[in-house]
């Protein structure tokens, strides 16, 4: 049995995702929480193999929150609840130690499919089409990358901006841009927070 535990501060999505998960075979939502201080005091008698965390949250907020589940249950795992749309909010989740990212409006099947891959250590990526990738190195992608491409990976993984990058390797931000653009197209990746989640998979965190 999968337990689950929610930590967000409206109570109507918090009600919606115990309605859907509670009714899939094998989870059970042990904890709802409104904030994140409340969720990791109960985490000793939840003991949550999977928590769904808000980023946007009062004090802590969802990485902080992160950081504080992680640190009192290193194995549970958590999936950022959000919109995908803030690059950098979502670097921040990732620099916490979440494993991945699940819209609130994503269907129930779903949410429950995320829920089960996070639980087996499958980094979600939610959304139009949705996808899932091992969170293992893969080497073979690793060794497509030139040093420069490697290094401003890793920064796009912090949450950087291309200015900030173009500072950081001495290259103009048009440069940048062009690196970027390259990364992506070895990759796979649509935009930085699915080059952030390639930066997880190669093991560059």
């Amino acid at each position: 049995m999968t337990r689950v535990i929610l930590v967000d501060d409206d109570p109507l999505v918090r009600t919606m995702l115990t309605n859907c998960l509670d009714a899939a075979p094998g989870l059970v939502v042990r904890g709802s929480y409104g904030s994140g201080t409340d969720a990791v005091a109960a985490v000793p008698v939840d003991q949550p193999h999977v928590a769904l965390v808000d980023i946007i949250m009062p004090d802590p907020d969802g990485p902080e929150t992160t950081r504080l589940l992680r640190a009192a249950s290193p194995r549970t795992q958590v999936l950022a609840l959000t919109s995908l749309t803030d690059p950098q909010a979502a670097a921040a989740m990732l620099n916490a130690g979440a494993l991945g990212f699940l819209p609130k409006d994503l269907a129930p099947e779903a949410i429950i499919h995320a829920v089960q891959s996070a639980r087996h250590g499958l980094a979600v990526l939610g959304g139009a089409g949705a996808g899932l990738v091992d969170r293992r190195p893969s080497t073979d992608l690793a060794e497509l990358l030139s040093p420069t491409e490697r290094t401003i990976l890793l920064l796009i993984r912090e949450g950087r901006t291309t200015e900030q990058i173009a500072r950081e390797v001495y290259l103009s931000p048009s440069t940048v841009k062009y690196h970027v653009a390259a990364l992506m197209e070895k990759l796979g990746a649509t935009n930085r927070v699915t080059l952030a989640i390639k930066a997880l998979e190669l093991g560059l965190c």
